[in-house]
């Protein structure tokens, strides 16, 4: 019992640290305007430049610290594409998948869009859309307990949802009796692999949630 006690008390002591911990600079800070942040398999941080189609590695230093980091240019998104207000997500084998964008080279555009990163080779290839799909735009997206990608067409009637096979890059729908559009939803991954999300556009009834299997 003492030892509990004693293991416990540490606990409080080291969580209370994590809460007071202050936010630092980083020392080398970005030269362009940083918004979309994704945590790469290999430890490092791919960064959007919000205002085009490239994107930034940074690189933690030897001692593993990224407030000492480096940053090196990456390959830019595909020509034609450069959305804002997109899906993007880390696939289980470490590559990067954007799909979507309300905008594209700020016009409005529900484009549909997409592209997949490897950061092994540092190449974008181009993502087709599921089939029939004429729009994705703010796309809602999440990676499921398996590892698949799963994002939703926001505009769309009826209201459409795919599964990427990241292998063969093709799409399989999914999310049967969805009872509004998925425009302006959050989806969460819970931990009996099913998502949750609110229904926003119900105007029937505002408090309605989902899940999908």
């Amino acid at each position: 019992m003492k030892t509990l006690r004693t293991l416990f008390l540490l606990f409080l002591v080291c969580h209370g640290i994590a809460l007071a911990q202050p936010w630092h600079p980083l020392n080398n800070q970005p030269g362009f305007g940083a918004s979309t942040a994704l945590l790469l398999t290999d430890g490092t941080v791919m960064v959007r430049d919000v205002g085009g189609q490239d994107w930034w590695q940074l690189t933690p230093d030897r001692t593993g610290s990224y407030v000492n980091g480096t940053w090196a240019e990456l390959e830019a998104l595909p020509p034609g594409y450069s959305p804002y207000a997109y899906a993007s997500a880390v696939l289980a084998d470490g590559r990067v998948i954007v799909e979507g964008g309300e905008y594209n080279f700020g016009q409005i555009d529900w484009t549909n869009q997409g592209a997949i990163y490897d950061p092994r080779t540092n190449v974008w290839t181009v993502v087709p859309p599921p089939g029939g799909w004429n729009s994705v735009g703010d796309a809602e997206s999440v990676v499921l307990a398996d590892g698949t990608f799963m994002v939703a067409n926001c505009c769309s009637f009826p209201f459409l949802a795919a599964l990427l096979d990241a292998k063969t890059l093709r799409w399989a729908p999914t999310g049967a009796n969805k009872q509004d559009s998925y425009d302006e939803e959050g989806w969460t991954l819970l931990p009996d692999r099913t998502v949750l999300t609110v229904d926003t556009e119900n105007a029937e009834d505002p408090t309605h949630a989902a899940t999908i299997c």
